[in-house]
């Protein structure tokens, strides 16, 4: 409810007026000038009816000192007077007054004339908090933004333009605006003709304009997208521009623009590289499946095999560059064989112990499960690239691996080498990081270990704990969370067997160990242009007593089936020579080609699944090729097709 002061020495007058206004607004009163200067201080009324014949200080003295007062001028003041007379009215308007009511008291006349000033301040009041709402508004917006009237004049900015011109205040951004922009902008037109564009277009069709504006700051040109807006305020139309700074999307477009190349790049590199590892490994795992290999050359065919798969592993790891790049490494959880773990992981790092003065001591406690649920590739390079800095910065004394399970796996490897100081253990959470170059010279490596080893290890929500002194080595503690398969143990005859370095062999035989089942009625065709990977998977395949062809390109394997040959399945390699395996399957498929495609690929860049699926392949193989997947793919797509 408004209020209202009425101000007159005669008790009578207030009584009349209060009369007429108690049932509107709130009424307050004063008797005499001196008194009402300060109930107005204390009360701020909406209004205030002033008597102008008063003792000691007079309606014009009061008004007089009101609007002089930074406080109280703009409450507005009608007279109450019983003198008629034009000087007096002139007086009164001049000092500020904003209305006359004259005595004897016409009540409808006081109602309207008080309502009308009431509503008029109730209006303003209004106006004035959307200005400031639209105003507190407009400074909000992080973005740089400033206000255009329809003649072409800024009058307004936000802090954010402020700051984005790097002007010293609104003042001087309002008044250099085009010192601010470039002569000519990158449509050819110059600035200020094409503000006026702008502003024209946005008035005529009330739409949101954007464009193309380039700002000159600090003789530096910025780029940025303007959209240009309608905006009413006090019954006017203005034109709002909001201003984004186009340089970090123009740097994140070229930064898209390079991952791409290296995208490509790394697809390739990723291909060449695996090519011919996945061949060695599948030309050993088919002599190993030969079992009247002799002993001499089963145990080389191990160590080859072993370490060919732990050299795939660690390609794999570093051409996986959207892992690297993101990181966002999926960690795949799997059930894994524990006791292989360790003995691919000894073996590995065995040679090193031989041809320095090391001693390679293993503690495996005879609790462990038998297996374990969780990533065994990750497990792999923690302890793999733990084992590889041990021996690298130890010449003499010993390393300590040590293997238990606590509500989860336990390893520790500790080591008698160069060790490192505090300050270089708080550096190991960075890239690239190595250390005793100066002093140790001859010691290889990328610096990419141990910061792998974190990075891991944060993925898997391990807690890793690293002491170490310089000249008496380190200790590495990591302990990840993994879930037991089932109550097994490996029991003490196992673990001293791995203590003992005598199950590696034995381990890759047995992950080796498949039997093939027979499917003589089915047949199938190969497209690769590697001999090699020929070779290998036409042995895989005849193990099964399929009938099966080969081809080097893609447009042979078309070839055949445009001559009427059917294949209940066709491996068909992704990177080859003139047409690529996507390109062949295409083909293919609009030909009217149905029958099962799976993919063979060598390439370990992430997506590649979603990819081939979606360009008309049925499955995809990485190489080397995993005996087990294949007589998945072969039960599926030849066995129950022929006993359907």
């Amino acid at each position: 409810m408004n209020s209202v002061l009425i101000v007159d020495d005669e008790a009578m007058n207030i009584t009349a007026l209060m009369h007429i206004l108690n049932r509107d607004y709130k009424v307050y009163a004063e008797r005499d000038g001196a008194n009402c200067l300060r109930t107005v201080k204390n009360l701020k009324p909406d209004l205030i009816l002033l008597d102008v014949m008063m003792p000691e200080v007079d309606g014009f003295e009061v008004i007089r000192r009101l609007k002089g007062d930074e406080e109280t001028k703009d409450i507005p003041v009608i007279f109450v007077t019983a003198k008629v007379g034009s000087d007096d009215e002139v007086q009164g308007f001049s000092l500020g007054a904003v209305d006359y009511i004259y005595k004897p008291y016409n009540p409808p006349v006081i109602e309207m004339r008080v309502r009308h000033q009431i509503n008029l301040l109730n209006f303003t009041r209004r106006e004035r908090e959307v200005m400031e709402a639209q105003k507190l508004m407009f400074e909000s917006i992080p973005l740089p933004f400033n206000l255009w009237t329809a003649d072409y004049k800024v009058i307004d900015c936000n802090r954010a333009m402020v700051d984005f011109l790097q002007a010293p205040n609104k003042e001087t951004a309002l008044a250099h605006f085009y010192d601010f922009s470039v002569e000519t902008q990158p449509c050819g037109t110059p600035s200020a003709e094409k503000i006026m564009h702008i502003i024209d277009e946005v008035l005529d069709t009330k739409k949101i304009i954007r464009h193309r504006w380039n700002h000159l700051v600090g003789g530096t040109i910025i780029p940025v997208e303007v959209s240009a807006t309608l905006v009413q305020m006090r019954g006017q139309f203005f034109c709002a521009c909001y201003a984004v700074d186009l340089r970090p999307i123009e740097a994140a477009l070229e930064a898209e623009e390079n991952n791409l190349a290296k995208s490509r790049f790394l697809a390739r590199m990723s291909h060449e590289i695996r090519t011919p590892i996945t061949a060695v490994m599948g030309i050993t795992e088919i002599q190993l499946r030969n079992r009247i290999v002799p002993y001499q050359t089963e145990e080389a065919l191990v160590q080859i095999y072993s370490s060919s798969k732990t050299l795939l592993n660690i390609v794999n790891d570093i051409l996986d560059f959207s892992k690297i790049e993101s990181g966002n490494m999926p960690i795949i959880n799997t059930e894994y064989d524990v006791a292989s773990l360790v003995g691919d992981a000894a073996q590995l790092h065995l040679i090193y112990s031989e041809r320095k003065n090391v001693s390679f001591v293993m503690d495996i406690d005879p609790n462990l499960p038998v297996k374990l649920v969780g990533d065994n590739l990750r497990i792999r390079q923690i302890i793999n690239n733990l084992l590889t800095n041990a021996f690298k910065y130890t010449e003499s004394g010993e390393i300590l691996f040590s293997l238990s399970f606590e509500d989860g796996l336990v390893i520790k490897i500790s080591d008698t080498g160069f060790g490192m100081t505090t300050q270089q253990i708080e550096e190991i959470g960075s890239e690239y990081v190595r250390f005793h170059e100066q002093d140790k010279p001859f010691v290889g490596g990328t610096g990419l270990g141990l910061p792998i080893v974190y990075s891991l290890a944060k993925m898997m929500n391990a807690k890793i704990e690293l002491k170490s002194k310089p000249g008496v080595g380190t200790c590495a503690s990591v302990r990840v969370p993994q879930r037991a398969s089932g109550t097994d143990v490996i029991g003490p005859e196992l673990a001293s067997s791995l203590k003992n370095f005598e199950s590696q062999q034995w381990f890759v035989t047995k992950e080796l160990e498949f039997e093939p089942e027979a499917m003589p009625y089915g047949k199938v065709l190969v497209v690769d242009d590697v001999d090699t990977n020929l070779y290998v998977a036409e042995a895989m395949l005849e193990s099964f007593g399929l009938s099966v062809e080969l081809c080097e390109r893609g447009q042979e394997a078309i070839d055949k089936i445009t001559q009427g040959n059917e294949y209940d399945v066709i491996f068909m390699d992704h990177m080859m020579p003139g047409m690529d395996g996507i390109e062949t399957t295409n083909a293919l498929r609009r030909m009217g080609y149905t029958l099962p495609i799976v993919a063979l690929t060598a390439n370990a860049v992430k997506g590649q699944a979603e990819m081939f699926l979606n360009n008309g392949f049925s499955g995809f193989m990485s190489k080397p090729i995993d005996i087990n997947l294949l007589s998945s793919y072969l039960v599926r797509f030849v066995k129950n097709k022929h006993e359907a």
